[in-house]
């Protein structure tokens, strides 16, 4: 594994003269300086703010970068999946953005719909990279948004405005998928096999697995306090709906409480079995698409967050999975929706989601007819029509509710519990205190909040297909 020295010698002596050559030949280096960062936004990462002044054409310009390298020893590398996740994020910015960049180009249309979505990267790399060891590494070089007006939300409850937003690129970026694989089907065959799986079960030759532990850990403290509130949080005597919701609840229990890994792996596999009549939504996916991972612009200038939004700018694809576009949409509705208004958003936001969707894969198709007969046309736009993706969406939205099971006392948990689990995460992840601070942190208001999720899921029908 490469050490803090060896990535700053890095940075030093290769990328910040890689980053200016990207300004052109007139682009001249007059400084930089090199920062390391500390916070919680390095969970998995090593972090480092790059900056440099340049003098391009005898003007100056000063430009911020975020270097983003892998962190951990071997041993944490492997447990936590980071080989693959870290490889995948390059793949990401080296790949697919790129393909997209070439459809749009070649259907005559602005790339900005897909350079728009994600920060300006400088280098992109995987694999043995001279002068940081020798060991698989990671490279990610990318403009500092906050530099440009961009912020991150609140911690938890979005505004109508940013939820929208939210909608909108992430409705783009999949649609991109989509036309690819109509337009160019051997690109998007490529990038599909350049995809690395990142299965929830772990396979012949892992001895650990996170997601087993992180969602166990989640499913023990959600019995827990549904075992100790039962007769509070629910009149089976009285209400019909309580009953039938304290029915799915055991048949949770009793599928996937030993073994939840496994209903997340059936949701990430099964919805693009051809098999399923529906496989077709499945797509290139961000696979962690939150408030965390997405920066705001807003209509001010200082990106206060007190204006509109007007730009959405995602990163931290490390997640990245082909798989059904739920996965990135229940999530973020229930992370971020506020559980009193969640039942009019849910509808509300799903229609904005598919309207961009469904007007940026029409667009690359009209700008595509003369591959495509009107029946072809059509027959494609039909497919993907509203009704068709809200009852795709509905097979495998409590995704998102698992996630949140395990993931909503995390943002709700103090930043000195957060801290305390960050360490664990990367010292001990399967040890008792790990596991312990999982159940506790945030206490009774995450496990409340965990329960509203769980009533609304079985409200909308999610858990029917358990």
């Amino acid at each position: 594994m490469s050490t803090q020295q060896e990535q700053l010698t890095y940075i030093e002596k290769n990328l910040v003269f890689e980053i200016s050559k990207y300004f052109g030949k007139e682009a001249k280096l007059v400084s930089h300086r090199v920062e390391c960062s500390n916070g919680l936004d390095g969970f998995m990462s090593a972090l480092y703010n790059v900056e440099l002044e340049l003098e391009i054409s005898g003007e100056p310009r000063k430009e911020t970068v975020l270097v983003k390298f892998m962190k951990g020893n071997k041993a944490f590398r492997s447990s936590s999946k980071s080989y693959t996740q870290f490889a995948n994020e390059v793949f990401v910015y080296a790949e697919i953005i790129p393909a997209f960049e070439h459809l749009l180009r070649s259907s005559k249309l602005s790339t900005n719909l897909a350079v728009d979505m994600v920060p300006r990267c400088y280098r992109a790399e995987f694999g043995r990279i001279e002068g940081l060891g020798e060991d698989l590494e990671s490279v990610l070089a990318l403009k500092h948004l906050t530099t440009d007006g961009f912020s991150l939300g609140p911690r938890i409850v979005l505004r109508h405005d940013q939820l929208e937003a939210m909608c909108a690129v992430v409705g783009t970026y999949h649609a991109l998928g989509y036309a690819l694989r109509v337009v160019q089907p051997q690109v998007h065959e490529r990038l599909r096999a350049g995809v690395i799986p990142l299965p929830f079960v772990a396979d012949a030759t892992q001895t650990t697995n996170i997601y087993h532990v992180l969602y166990s850990a989640a499913m023990e403290r959600f019995y827990k306090f549904y075992d100790r509130k039962r007769q509070d949080l629910l009149k089976v005597d009285e209400l019909e709906q309580d009953r039938r919701f304290a029915g799915a609840l055991e048949l949770l229990r009793e599928k996937y409480f030993a073994h939840p890994v496994k209903l997340l792996e059936r949701i990430r596999t099964g919805s693009y079995d051809t098999a399923q009549t529906d496989s077709y939504f499945s797509t290139f996916l961000h696979g962690d698409f939150n408030r965390n991972n997405v920066l705001f612009h807003y209509s001010n200038s200082h990106g206060v967050g007190d204006g509109t939004v007007n730009g959405i700018k995602v990163i931290d694809f490390q997640e990245l999975r082909y798989s059904t576009p739920a996965i990135d949409l229940s999530f973020f509705m229930y992370m971020n929706t506020p559980p009193e208004d969640r039942d009019i958003l849910f509808a509300s936001l799903l229609r904005k989601y598919h309207k961009h969707m469904h007007e940026v894969l029409e667009l690359v198709l009209q700008r595509n007819r003369n591959t495509l007969s009107e029946a072809d046309l059509q027959g494609i736009l039909d497919n993907y029509s509203f009704e068709r993706f809200e009852a795709h969406f509905n097979r495998y939205a409590f995704y998102g509710a698992m996630v949140c099971m395990h993931f909503k006392p995390w943002l709700l948990g103090t930043e000195s519990d957060c801290e305390a689990l960050s360490k664990l995460f990367e010292s001990d992840m399967h040890g008792t205190a790990f596991w312990q601070l999982s159940l506790d942190i945030a206490g009774d208001k995450a496990n409340h909040e965990i329960f509203k999720i769980m009533r609304h899921a079985f409200k909308q029908g999610y858990m029917d297909a358990i």
